[in-house]
């Protein structure tokens, strides 16, 4: 259920989380976002500093994500450098002004690895999907995998537009 390198949780627990948002049938549905953040160039980092710097870098974001959303939001890493953040309650307003915040952050942050000469800087590009509660439990399969794949890709075109932004999905999975 956590990760051993960043102490944050990992996909086996986030998904059933994420389900249970999809489910939750409360007086009236409850809108949440779906976040998947990744590393920027995070390659490069591990080829040029080693593994070790890869791995602090890595503790360093999910501090930085963990200490950055609010109190009930779920942040997961969900594979390598690849990080899952899930507002319940969320709207796309707020959703939007998380993702950035954790942005701009990420970006300003430096960490000072052992033994290295200066900082590494690095950014991150985030994929952002509305979902809605209220789904039946049947249906709520492929609504998970629907905003999944809504997040994936904001977050390729967030790439693609030079990384280290923010890109909300144009559809939501309801």
């Amino acid at each position: 259920m956590i990760d051993p390198l960043t102490g944050l949780y990992n996909r086996r627990f986030a998904m059933p989380f994420l389900r249970e948002q999809v489910t939750t049938r409360a007086p009236e549905a409850r809108e949440f976002a779906v976040m998947v953040a990744d590393l920027d160039h995070f390659k490069h980092i591990n080829d040029t500093h080693g593994h070790a710097t890869g791995d602090r870098v890595l503790c360093h974001v999910a501090d930085i994500l963990g200490q950055s959303v609010r109190e009930g939001d779920l942040v997961a890493r969900i594979g390598g450098e690849e990080f899952l953040i899930i507002m319940p309650g969320a709207g796309g307003d707020e959703a939007r002004r998380t993702a950035d915040l954790l942005c701009r952050q990420i970006a300003n942050t430096a960490i000072m690895p052992k033994g290295e000469a200066g900082p590494v800087h690095v950014t991150i590009s985030i994929g952002v999907a509305m979902g809605q509660g209220g789904q039946p439990l049947d249906a709520a399969t492929g609504t998970l995998d629907a905003l999944m794949d809504q997040a994936d890709r904001a977050l390729y075109r967030a790439k693609a537009r030079g990384r280290n932004n923010v890109t909300i999905s144009a559809r939501s999975a309801a």
